[in-house]
């Protein structure tokens, strides 16, 4: 696609709201799990709860039907404020978003019964802290091969960052855990064919995650053009999701 024709079809996007990522257009194999799925099976209308990195909080609120109180936390308070204006009336009372960076987690020990991450860094030592004995850790992470494809052609990784954190790997953290003494109780990945229905869709999660992290259109129109001309097919523009979940029980 031509460059100026990018410049145009950019220009008529808008941003996605917080982290809803609805508005593109894609096309996914079936995959083994759903994350909502998983994490409302270790959760209790008795359970206080913990979600690190919950964005605008849409997944977290909609796993609010299955425990009794949380907080979900971010380090940019944008995206706090963002999830407070999500959160109905009705559950304002149980859930709570705060401003905080993951890595120094600001609350007592056995704080949380269960602690929930998606596709946000973990720290398992802070992770181990605040859990009760007994309490579950579930995380769904992009898999270092998600849209290897595209990624390649920017030289960056899954989350559009040309370096990636060796200890912020899902089978580092397994690692440490199983090193504090908890018991992994499941660990999955799965890896299948996704397709961008158009150049939109495409261009939206560009530029909205961003990938690569300093995502221009001008400097990065050869390897956009690239990937609209040679991954195009049928179904849309093919690349693959890869996703990795860790559970991890702290001992009781």
């Amino acid at each position: 696609m031509p460059l100026e024709e990018l410049r145009q079809l950019l220009a008529t996007l808008s941003e996605p709201r917080g982290g809803d990522f609805s508005v593109i257009r894609g096309d996914c194999d079936p995959v083994p799990w759903s994350y909502r799925q998983v994490a409302s099976r270790y959760l209790s209308p008795l359970h206080r709860v913990l979600d690190i990195g919950t964005g605008d909080g849409e997944q977290f609120l909609a796993l609010a039907e299955y425990f009794g109180s949380g907080v979900g936390i971010d380090a940019d308070p944008q995206m706090v404020a963002l999830a407070e204006q999500n959160t109905p009336s009705a559950i304002a009372c149980r859930v709570k978003f705060l401003p905080m960076d993951a890595a120094a987690l600001e609350f007592p020990a056995a704080s949380f019964d269960v602690v929930l991450a998606r596709h946000a860094p973990v720290y398992p030592a802070e992770v181990i802290r605040v859990l009760r004995p007994g309490g579950v850790f579930v995380t769904q992470q992009f898999g270092a091969r998600h849209h290897a494809n595209i990624t390649a052609l920017f030289g960056c990784g899954p989350d559009g960052r040309y370096t990636r954190d060796p200890g912020q790997t899902v089978a580092a953290w397994a690692e440490a855990f199983a090193a504090h003494g908890c018991v992994i109780r499941a660990r999955g990945e799965y890896d299948v064919p996704y397709f961008y229905r158009d150049a939109a869709s495409l261009l939206l999660w560009l530029r909205a995650l961003p990938v690569p992290e300093d995502f221009d259109i001008e400097r990065h129109w050869p390897q956009i053009d690239h990937i609209l001309r040679e991954f195009q097919t049928p179904r849309g523009i093919a690349t693959n999701v890869h996703r990795e979940l860790l559970i991890v029980q702290k001992p009781g």
